[in-house]
């Protein structure tokens, strides 16, 4: 195959690392739900590093369907395909299976009940009051609309991905980031309901 006497390799993983093959120009990944976020990533980068433009195919099975979770990584592989877009699956990596106790030796753990950003400040928080420097205290506002916005438990029953789909629309900075959250719950969970598009267009507002 690296000499040009075949045109189709198959092979496992292992060339995810640093094959560099410069006329593969098309790849296709066997049972994609079953492959990590950055190995996505690495296998998906074997291709396309010449002037040929690349493909890769995520082949998915027709027998049994994907984890909510599983969906989530194919969709943040479609999304991050630019050049240089590393650090973002990263960080979208680092959301989806949690990043641990960052001070201790637990390598897995709960981040994303609260959210990368909200765990830093918290971190951060607690590392001032330890150097006993002043921590700012900033008030909560209550705003009582009159009506009810959330996410129905029918319609996403995991309580993890309900509170990281909140925490998505919380930190949302545009529309167009509102769009895009709403664009992949449809994606995952189907049809989305009018309370959660009354969440998002809440958001929308601030």
């Amino acid at each position: 195959f690296v000499m040009g006497e075949t045109d189709v390799l198959v092979c496992t993983t292992i060339i995810e690392s640093g094959l560099d093959i410069p006329n593969a120009n098309t790849i296709f990944i066997n049972d994609a739900d079953r492959f990590g976020l950055a190995e996505l990533h690495q296998l998906r980068g074997r291709v396309g590093r010449y002037k040929h433009r690349a493909y890769a195919y995520m082949m998915l099975p027709k027998s049994r369907p994907i984890t909510p979770v599983a969906a989530r990584r194919l969709k943040a592989i479609e999304e991050y395909s630019h050049l240089g877009a590393g650090f973002r699956i990263a960080l979208r990596d680092l959301e989806i299976r949690g990043a641990g106790n960052i001070l201790g030796a637990e390598q897995s753990g709960h981040i994303q009940l609260v959210g990368y950003q909200m765990y830093c400040e918290l971190l951060a928080d607690a590392v001032k009051r330890l150097k006993n420097e002043p921590v700012e205290a900033i008030p909560t506002a209550v705003i009582d609309l009159g009506f009810t916005t959330y996410i129905p438990k029918n319609y996403i029953p995991s309580d993890r991905h309900r509170m990281d789909v909140y925490r998505k629309i919380a930190v949302a900075k545009t529309g167009e980031d509102l769009k895009q959250i709403e664009s992949e719950l449809a994606d995952v969970y189907g049809q989305v309901p009018d309370e959660v598009k009354l969440l998002l267009e809440l958001a929308g507002s601030r």
